[in-house]
């Protein structure tokens, strides 16, 4: 997009600057919202989907704006909120508000498909900044393909209203089932072991003990470079919360406590406890489930570098 014809001043319109940027954005909602406290240029990037020249380019910016503020001094040197900056009360609010829409986009996505035809649910966002929409894939038995598109139209209607979006869907039987793509939003389906590997027979629990470890084990590791999985994984919880998870709503709200009191090298000593009690709740840990896709890649092959 062509920069505005007119220019205006930074002093009397600094929101021009700040949100007309897709880095600007990005790297706020990192800051701001998803880690809540300074982080380095490179990893701001890497959450960001940034090059680090840009990354660092676009701070700076929004550093002299007073959005953000300087932590530490050269390569030590970090970027966090601005906690007494004029506008980031209303930032804040801002990414809160946007992930309490998309929270509601998936809710309302789970009941439409949430029958008992459909084994399989997920979705796709098209990456088109011209058009909102999004494609939902179901799978479901062969004797209900005559009747299931009507019904699930009729269905998702209510949600395309409120959210004034466009949701294309395909139906598929298990025998022409597509493999679930890394970046796929699973809307509805049968619980998956912790590192998302699907199998036609059932783990030992032996196994799966061992297996949630080895995940576990990963995850603290990324913890460590990344900041933003313990606030991700607290936010995941949180939503989940506000539906009604039946028997798993218990480890849930502990997890939602641990991640609200514990730090983060508590954390990481619980996802790698043998205890028993720790061996309970990785049944039910939040941390795959906020991965994005190339974070599950290299989690995945860390846990075959363990091996």
């Amino acid at each position: 997009m062509r920069a505005p014809r007119v220019q205006r001043s930074r002093l009397r319109y600094p929101l021009d600057v700040v949100f007309g940027s897709a880095a600007h954005v990005r790297l706020m909602r990192v800051i701001q919202h998803a880690v809540g406290g300074p982080v380095s240029v490179t990893d701001a990037a890497r959450m960001a989907g940034l090059s680090r020249t840009g990354a660092r380019k676009a701070l700076e910016v929004l550093a002299g704006l007073g959005v953000i503020k300087r932590v530490g001094t050269g390569r030590a040197q970090k970027y966090g909120p601005a906690e007494d900056g004029f506008f980031s009360p209303g930032l804040i609010q801002l990414f809160q508000q946007e992930q309490q829409q998309y929270e509601e986009l998936l809710g309302s996505l789970r009941e439409a498909v949430g029958m008992p035809e459909i084994r399989n649910a997920w979705l796709s966002e098209r990456v088109d900044l011209e058009e909102r929409a999004l494609e939902l894939d179901v799978v479901v038995d062969t004797k209900v393909l005559s009747w299931i598109g009507p019904e699930l139209r009729t269905r998702l209607m209510p949600t395309e209203k409120r959210f004034d979006i466009i949701i294309e869907f395909n139906a598929f039987t298990r025998a022409d089932e597509p493999q679930l793509p890394a970046d796929a939003v699973l809307i509805w389906g049968p619980g998956d072991e912790a590192a998302g590997e699907r199998s036609s027979g059932a783990l030992r629990y032996t196994d799966s003990v061992e297996r949630s470890w080895r995940t576990a084990q990963a995850i603290a590791e990324m913890m460590k470079s990344d900041p933003s999985l313990a606030r991700r994984a607290l936010q995941y919880t949180n939503m989940l919360l506000r539906e009604d998870q039946g028997t798993a709503s218990g480890d849930l709200g502990e997890w939602r406590q641990l991640l609200e009191s514990y730090s983060a090298e508590r954390l990481r000593d619980l996802l790698v406890s043998r205890s028993s009690r720790a061996d309970r709740l990785r049944r039910s840990s939040p941390f795959f489930a906020v991965l994005t896709a190339d974070e599950r890649d290299r989690l995945l092959e860390e846990i075959e570098s363990r091996r």
